[in-house]
């Protein structure tokens, strides 16, 4: 049973963390930005060494409520990167289309 909550609680932490840029990436794709999912795979590592360092230089500075640190890591980090990947696709289309217009 614990090894049951250990692993529902580490899809939750994933989800937390991935999904919204996972969103984002979707809705672009949508859009018809073929290139919207190559940028997870930087991302995703970026973002789990993020929270999990961020997590340990809480928890050497001594800071009170680690689980409470934890999720504000997760939860901050993941819109950071919601943000960088949907700043940085919507600079990709609309370069796309000054360069279509061109032609």
């Amino acid at each position: 049973m614990r090894l049951l909550i250990a692993v529902f609680a580490a899809l939750v932490f994933l989800g937390v963390l991935w999904g919204p840029a996972f969103a984002v990436a979707l809705r672009y794709w949508r859009r018809g930005d073929a290139r919207a999912f190559r940028q997870l795979r930087f991302l995703y590592p970026a973002q789990l060494i993020a929270t999990v360092s961020l997590a340990f230089l809480a928890d050497l500075l001594g800071l009170r409520n680690p689980a409470g640190l934890v999720v504000a890591c997760t939860v901050c980090v993941s819109a950071a990167g919601a943000g960088a990947l949907a700043l940085l696709l919507s600079f990709s289309l609309r370069s796309n289309r000054a360069r279509a217009d061109r032609v």
